[in-house]
């Protein structure tokens, strides 16, 4: 299972569709209480984070979760250099999530 936690209803959508078709069961939320909720309730093997949301909150509500994702604008260095400060390894631009996101959710 991916929980997302994303801005951009676009692409909340985005992200759904292409769990979906990968054959993942996945949850996209825009509200971190709710991204936090989901987290602790259903265990995710992955959790996929829009840059723009990426806090302290955020980053201790994924510290047990094996894969961790994060995208954003690719104009946007700045938030791309915190994340991997962060920890956050696995990092694409919007554009590559259709390419990207369904080969890293078969990960395991």
């Amino acid at each position: 299972m991916m929980v997302a936690l994303v801005e951009d209803l676009f692409f909340a959508a985005r992200v759904e569709a292409l769990a979906r078709a990968s054959g993942v069961e996945a949850r996209v939320v825009t509200s971190v209480a709710e991204f936090g909720r989901l987290v602790a309730d259903n265990n995710p093997s992955h959790v996929l984070l829009d840059l723009h949301m990426v806090d302290p909150v955020v980053l201790g509500i994924v510290g047990t979760v094996s894969h961790v994702a994060g995208f954003g604008p690719h104009v946007q260095r700045e938030n791309f250099l915190m994340a991997r400060q962060q920890g956050i390894r696995t990092l694409w631009a919007n554009s590559a999530l259709p390419d990207r996101l369904p080969s890293w959710l078969q990960q395991t």
